[in-house]
């Protein structure tokens, strides 16, 4: 009787959802809250001109200049550095590494980058896309 009660108890909590792995909740589908629903400012590298757009995040969607792009396949690897899609248009989109040095600084640096070997080897100085509040 007590074996029957209890397998009976254990496919009650499982559809209940009650036991599900707590392992899942440790990816994050976002950004920082620091960076979700605030205002930032594009900048470019030291090795092209000078841009100074002014760049509004909601979530995962941020709105720069007259275009809107939007971020999916959010991966967080550690505290500081994010992996993601930047989505440009419909048809156009490239994996992207978020580096967050602080809740007022964070770079953009795209998978390849050119006259740079590597991956995601860009910096501040060529290849990455700085935001500053």
């Amino acid at each position: 009787m007590k074996k029957w009660f209890l397998s009976l108890t254990v496919i009650a909590l499982g559809t209940a959802g009650l036991l599900a792995p707590t392992s899942a909740s440790a990816k994050t589908p976002y950004l920082p809250r620091t960076i979700r629903h605030h205002t930032f400012y594009r900048l470019t590298d030291g090795a092209q001109g000078g841009l100074h757009d002014k760049t509004t995040f909601t979530g995962n969607r941020m709105r720069v200049g007259h275009w809107t792009w939007r971020l999916t396949h959010v991966r967080k690897q550690n505290a500081k550095t994010y992996f993601a899609t930047l989505h440009y248009t419909k048809k156009r989109a490239e994996p992207i590494k978020i580096k967050v040095f602080s809740a007022k600084h964070f770079d953009f640096v795209p998978k390849h980058v050119l006259h740079l070997k590597g991956a995601y080897t860009g910096n501040e100085q060529y290849g990455a896309t700085i935001f500053k509040r």
